[in-house]
This record gives structure tokens, C-alpha cells and sequence, in this order.
């Protein structure tokens, strides 16, 4: 539409709108008298928009309807630049209003934003007269530029929204046509040379190609005149800001804290290279101008009436240096002509926009893929840094070293080595790597110091977060970047030898836990001391740092010490303390008195802290509590709530804990709270609750038990109902928890139609585990919108773990199983270990491709390592609306899932009996050898991967 158009609109003679003006107030004024309108006054159809914007026409074509005659219209209160459209005879049955705020009525400009109120349109037939009233509201109409993140390299063709229209290709009427983004363009500049120590020893000149993207500038509503606006690109980048104890010139000032996340504008992103004008033609609509550098950086961007979409084709430039993600900000500064509005202020608009690095990616792994090791003192270990993602046919570099949150110290506490030639076996520490073209992974070692230098007084063993040294990196040319949050850990084990923690003549290992400090708690009883219960206390170096008597007389066998350990905060004083306290249960053939009961066991639960107050600091019994019915009471679980330090017990019990209830002479589940009152200065145990559930015809066995936040849940399995539930069949699963005294308890039975015989169970980051054995493989399909748990016969008996919610609901299967499906795997106990699956028991087949490993015809220790969270390969033939996983191939990730056993010697044999976790860094395993010389406890420590820490790998 032309501009000049719109001040073809006459505005009627001042005396004829006063004389109209008159009529209109009259006749108003008599209506408003009537109670109701005379059928032959004027009616104005229609409301005009409020919004009108400064440049941009507005109008509205309103209608009327008078039964006696034509109308002629006038308008009262209204602002100069509106007005009705000139007819020769203005007399007919609608009329159309127009004008354009700031340019008709005067040319006013921004005089004319704001609030007209009460303007009325008057429609008269020379007797009646009939109005409309209503009000404009002028507003700027503003520029604005589109946010996006960009990158240094171009995505594929097909992929590419900023290609610019093809010869065919229709444009709309409000959208400039998109400058075009193909080839690559080319830009010059210089940048900084650093030494060793970052010093800035010169500059040198560089030439990149740069890839073309487009900025979007959007226009609110279409201007009736030509909209000229100039830009420019600013960063928040300042080489005189430096990290603390640097000055300028130094590289920590180019890429430090500061200015790590600006681009340098003309080096990371310029408006047109210097050498693109030959191959990327610019639109008539853009000129570009120089900034003080020489960079074409600015530019006039115009807009001509009607168009309300525009670009600026900026270029990014494809340098070698690695950076961070980097921001700058187009800004539209002045309008140089036409009315638009930039802002709030009309000061201008700055929208921030991103950029992106390209540059290849370093990750450092171990051989198998994995992020976490372990190595002990006076090892050399080898690792891969990889070099990944589109690379120049440049020869690439990576300064690799520990990074924040590292504990130990290189040069002190180890090494990084590289090779002089690769392959050749001759390292030397060194900690820059080369990869020469054509190279993407180049191998590397951590070299720990020898146990007899090393020192290290504190509990927890050190380690270090290994990543590329981005302090030296940025803005050196040719180096890779690093991926964020992608460290390598490795800690540092202290403990080389194999620790015999029990045996058979001796102490007896019952059940473990890892306390604080990496400590490993070990309950068992003394079978040389009339098996009396104790717990042995062992630190990372493998050192017994305490050793507790429990009870003055025999433990019950059949009800052996299991143990717990919690850390939770409590006051002392006017602070908040770290207390750290571990529970233990088991059975005894006594009373609360110390009086004999010979045949019915009864239950006695400890608790005990850590005492700093003790020279040396030892462990103190906070409490003993024994309880039980007139039958057999065996506890199977403890634990300790970490907020209140409430005592949670699970177990078996052939009585009845109320009363009030008849004994069945069947083995029902139990759970019951124990919570400390203060007595004075002592602090004495009280039975809050104890509730139990028992089966139709067939005894339960409770395996284990969890916490879910203060609420126990208890773990076991049947062959009959459970508290009325329906079964399976066969041996079924099941769990509860008991969160309102008095109330039913909720179980489920879950299962299959064959046996699923649990042997451990626990509650772990929203989730119940069953741990068992059988000769199934398991896995969750949905059926009408139902999770539920369906098998498959195995060739030979494996393990089993199932993952189901605290409400019933079947999430996730694994099976411990020799890949061939021949021999027996047995499964004792698991744990979550680094959000993954840990399960250990004992295996008499091959668990690896390397027959050295296994020479034992009877048992072996076995570990085994499931991945929770797999990727799949895109199969085809998927089904889109099936989302079980069992029809997907799985990626194998063979940090994550394998098989581990440990070999021993013909005619021994081994089983890991109880597991636990240090720190996500160790898989530490209790391991029960029969052997020669008799039956021993050994205490193995295992990497994330299940390499032997402290055992050699072979036989």
C-alpha cells in the first residue's frame, strides 16, 4: 500500500463540524429524556479497535441504519490525526474512519501516543441524529529482535532454517526476503600467543571461514512509511578484567572467570567477514559500516512499509580455539528515519543472543567407557582421552588435570604419564596430549605413589577429578574443548592387602554396613567365646579400629546379628552436630531380666554412637532393648530413620505380639519401632508400636526391609496369602509398610506362577527390591495400561531383581545368568551402587571369555552389574505404541553391565555374603571362603568396573 495514499483524507471544514456537532448533542440529549428510542432515529453499527499504533494506518468501516433517510456523519473529540473519509457527498448509510497516528492531522509524531476518550461518531438524517462513542489508544509500534542460540558449525542442508528462499519460493508480503546463507563466508583477525604461564608473548593473524546466520527483526505492525533503523553487536568482553592476581596482557584475562562466557566481537561473531563479500551477496536492505577496529560490526537495517519480518545475516566465525558457550547482544540503536519505537524507554533494544563451539569434544574414560576407578598405591592404571566430533585436518591438543573438588594432589599424590612414541611402553609424566591427524583416542596413565611415601592422615581416601585443564586451554589455537560435567574419577585405595575379617574357629560375619569414613561395620558373634554377638569395625586402610561386645551370653543361630549405621543431625548446645549411630538386632534365649528361656527366643535391639568424648574416640551403647512374645522371635532386618533415630526391626515371629490375637503356630512377619526417650541424663528405649501379618497355612520369611522417609517397609515371601491377598502361585513376593498405627495393613503379593524364593530385599531410591533365586528370566509388559511381571523358563537356575513401587506396581527386571545359559548362578544379596544394579552370590560355570580366570569346578564368588538405565539402538521394527523394552536391542555399556567372578582354587569354595558401598568409588564385598584350612571371611574391595582391588584377578 503507498504512504502518500493516506494523506489524501480531507478533514471536513471546521464549521460544518460544529454545526453537526450542535445537532448531535441535541438530539442526544433528547433521547436520553425517552424511556424509549424513537423508532426513526439513526443507529451507528459497529466498535472501532482501541489499539492504534504510531505510523501504521487505522481504520474501521462502520455502518448505520435510519428508516427515514441517508445520513451525513461528523466526529466530536476526536485527535487530529483521524478523520472520516471524503466523499463528494458525505450523505449515505456507513462511513469509513481513517488516519495514521504521528502522520496525518500534522505530522505530530509522538505527540499523538496516549489515550483518547469519549470520541463519538455522529450519524444525523437533518432531524434525528444517532452516535457511537469510543476511545483510541495510540501506542508505539515497537521493534523487537529474536533470541536463539547459534552455532560455530552449520547443521546439515535439510536441516537448515536459515537457508535463504529458493527462485520459486512465494515470499509473504510482510517479510523481506532472507539473505542468502550459503557458501561459507571468510574473516580475518588476530589473536593472542601465550607462553606456559598464559603471558601474552605476541598476537598472530588468522583466517577462518565463518558460518552465515541470520537474525531475526520483527516489526509489531505494519508502517505505512519506510522504517530505517541502525544496529550493531556488543559484548560484555573486556581485556583489562582479570581473574584475581592476574593484570593484563595474560591469557586469564583474555578467557578468565570474567570474560570466559563473552564473545569477542569481530573474533567470535562479525556483522559480514572480510572476505565474504564476493561469495555472500548482502540485500538491498542492509548496509553494513565499520566499528573502530575495522570490523564490519554495524549496520543500517530498513524496513519498507508493509513488512513487519527483516534479517541481519551476521557471521559466526569457525575459529580453533575452545571456548565456552558465548554470549553477545544484537542491539537495535536508533531509528534513522519513519516511526517505530525500540522499547520501553525508546531507548533502544539489546537482545541477547548465543554462540556455540564447534571444536572437538576430549573425554576421558577408562578402557571400558566408564567415568569412575580406582587404583591402588603404587599402581600404574591406563586410561583413553577421546577426541570427538567433526575435527579439522589440524593436529589437535588436550592439557588434562584435576580439576575442582580434587583432594589429591598431582606431583605428589600421583602422576599423569604419556608415552614417548604410542605403543612403545615408555611413559614419562607429561599431561599435554597430541593427537596427530587422523588420531582420535590416545591412551594416558595415572601413576600413584608408592605406599611407603604416600601419606595421607585422613579416614576417606583421596581422589581426583581428571578433566582438561580449561585455565590453559582457552583461547589457545588447535585445542579441544571439554564437555561439561564430564570428569573422570579416580580414587586412590589404600588398601592393597587381602584383610581376613572372620572364621569359622573364630569370629563369625553375619551382615555388614558401611558407616562414616569408608568404615565397614561387621556383625557377627564370637563362635570361640560361646557365640557371644559382637561388631568389628575396619577403616579404609584395613585397619580394626574398634571391636564392641553386644551381649554378655550366646546369640540364637537361627536369629543372627544384623546391623545398620545412620549420620543424622542433631543440637548440641546452640549448634547442629553430625551423630553418628549404628543399630543392631538378633536373638537370645532370654529374658528382659537376663533370665533363661530356653526354646523361645527373644529379640535384643542396640543402638550406639559414635562418642568423641572418649580418648581414644569409640563407639558408646546409647541403649538395649529386649522384647518378645512367648514364642520364637528372629529378627531378619534393623535400620535407623535418619531424621528422629527411630530403630526399625523386621522379622519372624511364631507368637503375637497383641494379646488380644491368637498365636497360629505358623511363622508370620513382624515389624515393630522402637523410638529413645531421655531418662534424666540417660537416654532408655520405648516400644512405640509392633504389628505383624500373618499367612493362610504356610509360614513367611522376611528377608529384608527399607525405609521409606520414616515409614518401615518389611520384605519377604510365602507360599501362601498374605494378609488376604491373592497369590501367584507357587512361592509368591511380598512387601508392606505401616504407616498408621491401627489401620489395615496394605500388603502386596506380587509374583508369577512359579516360585520366586527371595533371599534379600531392600528400598532404594523410590523402589522395592526382591532378590532372588529360581530358574526364570523376568521382564514388565504393559497390559491394559497395567504394569505386569511376566517370565520365561531358563535353560539353568539364575538370579533374579525386581523393582517394583511401594504400591504394587512392577518397573524393572534383571537376571544374573551366565551368557550361555549352562551353569548356576546364586544370588545373596544386591544394592544400588552409582544409580545401577550391584548383585553378588556365587556362580559354578564361566562368567568370562578367559578360561585362566576360572579354574575352580565347584563355586565361585560372583558379582554382577546391571545398568538401569540403557540406551537402545533404533530398531525398525519397533512397535511405536509399545513402549516395553523387551523388543529393543540394548547398547551394551560394558563399564555398567558385566559379570565378575573371583577364582579359587580347586577345592574351595566362595560366596559373597554381603555388599557394600563406599562412595560410589568401591564395590565392597564380604566373602566367604571354604577353603583347606577351613572357613574364612575375607573383606574384598572391587573398582565400578568389578576389577579386583585387593586380589589378584587370577587364580
Amino acid at each position: 500500500m503507498r504512504a502518500d495514499s493516506f494523506f489524501r483524507i480531507l478533514i471536513p471544514a471546521q464549521g460544518s463540524m460544529m454545526r453537526l456537532a450542535t445537532c448531535a448533542m441535541l438530539a442526544l440529549v433528547v433521547a436520553g429524556c425517552k424511556t424509549e428510542r424513537d423508532s426513526e432515529d439513526p443507529v451507528i453499527l459497529g466498535v472501532p479497535p482501541e489499539d492504534a499504533y504510531l505510523g501504521v494506518e487505522y481504520s474501521y468501516n462502520f455502518g448505520a441504519v435510519d428508516e427515514d433517510d441517508i445520513l451525513n456523519y461528523s466526529l466530536t473529540n476526536a485527535p487530529s490525526w483521524l478523520a472520516l473519509e471524503d466523499i463528494t457527498n458525505n450523505a449515505r448509510q456507513g462511513i469509513i474512519m481513517r488516519g495514521v497516528p504521528g502522520i496525518t492531522g500534522g505530522q505530530r509524531g509522538r505527540a499523538d501516543l496516549g489515550v483518547t476518550s469519549r470520541i463519538n461518531l455522529v450519524g444525523n438524517d437533518q432531524a434525528t441524529a444517532g452516535a457511537q462513542p469510543f476511545s483510541i489508544d495510540v501506542q508505539e509500534n515497537q521493534l523487537s529482535v529474536v533470541s536463539r542460540d547459534y552455532s560455530e558449525s552449520a547443521p546439515e542442508p535439510e536441516e537448515n532454517p536459515e537457508s535463504g528462499q529458493g527462485e520459486d519460493d512465494e515470499i509473504p508480503d510482510f517479510q523481506c526476503a532472507k539473505p542468502v546463507t550459503e557458501p561459507m563466508g571468510e574473516h580475518t583477525y588476530s589473536i593472542n600467543l601465550y607462553d606456559e604461564s598464559g603471558n601474552v608473548t605476541g598476537s598472530e593473524e588468522k583466517t577462518s571461514t565463518t558460518r552465515p546466520i541470520l537474525v531475526q527483526v520483527n516489526l509489531d505492525q505494519p508502517s505505512v512509511t519506510r522504517i530505517r533503523v541502525s544496529f550493531e553487536l556488543r559484548s560484555g568482553f573486556n581485556p583489562n578484567r582479570c581473574d584475581q592476581g592476574f593484570t593484563p596482557d595474560h591469557q586469564r584475562c583474555d578467557t578468565g572467570l570474567a570474560n570466559s562466557d563473552e564473545a569477542i566481537i569481530g573474533r567470535d561473531i562479525v556483522g559480514l567477514g572480510s572476505g565474504s563479500g564476493g561469495v555472500l551477496p548482502t540485500p538491498d536492505y542492509v548496509q553494513y559500516q565499520s566499528d573502530e577496529d575495522g570490523n564490519l560490526t554495524r549496520g543500517v537495517l530498513t524496513l519498507e512499509p508493509g513488512i513487519t519480518e527483516c534479517y541481519v545475516r551476521l557471521e559466526v566465525i569457525d575459529d580453533l580455539e575452545p571456548e565456552k558457550l558465548e554470549a553477545f547482544s544484537f542491539a537495535l540503536t536508533e531509528v534513522r528515519s519513519g516511526i517505530a519505537g525500540l522499547g520501553s524507554s525508546n531507548t533502544g533494544v539489546s537482545e541477547p543472543l548465543r554462540i556455540e563451539d564447534d571444536e572437538p569434544t576430549v573425554s576421558l574414560q577408562t578402557r571400558l567407557g566408564g567415568k569412575r576407578d580406582v587404583v591402588n598405591l603404587g599402581a600404574q592404571t591406563e586410561y583413553v582421552a577421546k577426541l570427538e566430533g567433526d575435527r579439522e585436518e589440524e593436529v589437535y591438543f588436550a592439557k588434562i588435570g584435576p580439576q575442582d573438588g580434587s583432594d589429591a594432589i598431582q606431583g605428589t599424590d600421583f602422576e599423569l604419564q604419556l608415552e614417548t612414541t604410542p605403543g612403545a611402553g615408555d611413559w614419562v609424566n607429561a599431561d599435554l596430549i597430541t593427537f596427530p591427524v587422523g588420531t582420535d583416542e590416545v591412551a594416558f596413565r595415572v601413576s600413584t605413589s608408592p605406599a611407603s611415601s604416600y601419606n595421607n592422615p585422613a579416614d576417606n581416601d583421596r581422589f581426583v577429578l581428571l578433566g582438561l585443564d580449561s585455565n590453559y586451554q582457552s583461547g589457545r589455537s588447535n585445542y579441544a574443548a571439554s564437555k561439561r560435567d564430564d570428569e573422570l574419577r579416580v580414587s586412590i585405595n589404600e588398601l592393597a592387602i587381602l584383610p581376613e575379617v572372620g572364621s569359622e574357629s573364630g569370629f563369625v560375619p553375619t551382615d555388614m554396613t558401611m558407616g562414616q569414613n569408608g568404615r565397614v561395620f561387621i556383625a557377627g558373634y564370637d563362635s570361640a567365646d560361646d557365640n557371644r554377638p559382637m561388631v568389628r569395625v575396619i577403616d579404609q586402610k584395613g585397619s580394626q579400629v574398634s571391636e564392641k561386645s553386644l551381649y554378655p551370653r550366646a546369640v540364637s543361630l537361627d536369629a543372627p546379628p544384623v546391623i545398620a549405621f545412620a549420620a543424622r543431625d542433631v543440637e548440641s548446645g546452640d549448634e547442629d552436630v553430625l551423630r553418628y549411630e549404628f543399630a543392631v538386632s538378633f536373638g537370645v534365649e532370654e529374658d528382659d531380666a537376663g533370665n533363661p528361656t530356653p526354646g523361645n527366643v527373644n529379640i535384643v535391639t542396640q543402638r550406639w554412637f559414635y562418642d568423641s568424648a572418649l580418648a581414644p574416640a569409640d563407639y558408646a551403647r546409647d541403649w538395649q532393648f529386649v522384647n518378645g512374645t512367648d514364642e520364637d522371635d528372629f529378627p531378619r532386618w534393623v535400620g535407623i530413620t535418619s531424621t528422629s533415630g527411630e530403630v526399625l526391626v523386621t522379622g519372624v515371629t511364631r507368637g503375637v505380639f497383641d494379646t488380644e490375637d491368637t498365636p497360629g503356630g505358623r511363622l508370620a512377619s513382624f515389624v515393630q519401632r522402637i523410638d529413645t526417650e531421655p531418662d534424666g541424663p540417660l537416654l532408655v528405649p520405648e516400644l512405640a508400636w509392633a504389628r505383624q501379618v500373618e499367612s493362610v497355612s504356610h509360614d513367611e520369611r522376611v528377608v529384608g526391609g527399607g525405609i521409606q522417609n520414616t515409614i518401615p517397609i518389611v520384605i519377604g515371601d510365602s507360599s501362601g496369602s498374605v494378609g488376604g491377598e491373592s497369590q501367584f502361585g507357587g512361592k509368591d513376593g511380598f512387601f508392606y509398610t505401616l504407616q498408621v498405627i491401627g489401620e489395615e495393613i496394605d500388603v502386596q503379593q506380587v509374583g508369577t506362577d512359579a516360585d520366586e524364593s527371595l533371599v534379600d530385599g531392600f528400598f532404594a531410591a523410590g523402589t522395592v527390591w526382591l532378590i532372588g533365586n529360581g530358574n526364570n528370566n523376568y521382564r514388565v509388559v504393559t497390559e491394559a495400561g497395567v504394569k505386569v511381571l511376566r517370565r520365561t523358563a531358563t535353560e539353568s537356575e539364575a538370579g533374579f531383581l525386581l523393582g517394583y513401587t511401594p504400591a504394587g506396581s512392577a518397573m524393572e527386571t534383571y537376571l544374573a545368568n551366565d551368557e550361555e545359559d549352562v551353569s548356576t548362578e546364586t544370588l545373596r544379596t544386591a544394592m544400588i551402587f552409582n544409580d545401577d544394579l550391584v548383585a553378588a552370590g556365587s556362580t559354578d560355570g564361566v562368567l568370562t571369555d578367559d578360561p585362566a580366570v576360572q579354574t575352580n569346578t565347584l563355586k565361585d564368588p560372583a558379582l554382577f552389574r546391571r545398568n538401569r538405565q540403557p540406551r537402545f539402538e533404533e530398531d525398525e521394527d519397533d512397535d511405536a505404541d509399545n513402549d516395553d523394552v523387551s523388543d529393543k536391542t540394548p547398547i551394551i555399556e560394558p563399564s555398567q553391565q558385566w559379570n565378575r567372578q573371583i577364582a579359587i582354587a580347586d577345592p574351595g569354595i566362595g560366596i559373597v555374603e554381603a555388599l557394600t558401598n563406599y562412595r560410589n568409588d568401591e564395590i565392597t564385598a564380604l566373602i566367604k571362603r571354604d577353603v583347606t584350612g577351613g572357613t574364612v571371611w575375607t573383606l574384598n574391595l572391587f573398582n565400578p568396573e568389578g576389577k579386583p582391588l585387593n586380589e589378584p584377578a587370577g587364580p
